[in-house]
């Protein structure tokens, strides 16, 4: 199963959070692709994970980030693999 990774840090309470989170779960409950959503804060955002993050990236509202060089590195990886990615 591919995964769209949702890299956000703002509270999981917080409105743009549980918001970004809903549209995607519609999404997906509208289409027939089998996908989960992950949700990860920047600093648990790993070489590894870059490495292997497959389906889609969605960069989430909140910045500033954590640490924001981890998000640059997703996003950098992310459109030199094609992996589509959204940013709000």
């Amino acid at each position: 199963m591919k995964q769209i990774s949702v890299i956000i840090d703002s509270p999981p309470d917080a409105k743009y959070h549980v918001a970004t989170i809903e549209a995607l779960e519609h999404a997906m409950s509208a289409s027939d692709h089998d996908m989960a959503i992950t949700v990860v804060r920047t600093p648990d955002i790993t070489e590894e994970f870059i490495a292997s993050f497959e389906g889609a990236v969605v960069i989430g509202p909140g910045s500033p980030y954590y640490v924001p060089d981890n998000a640059d590195e997703v996003i950098r990886s992310a459109r030199e693999r094609g992996v589509p990615l959204v940013g709000t």
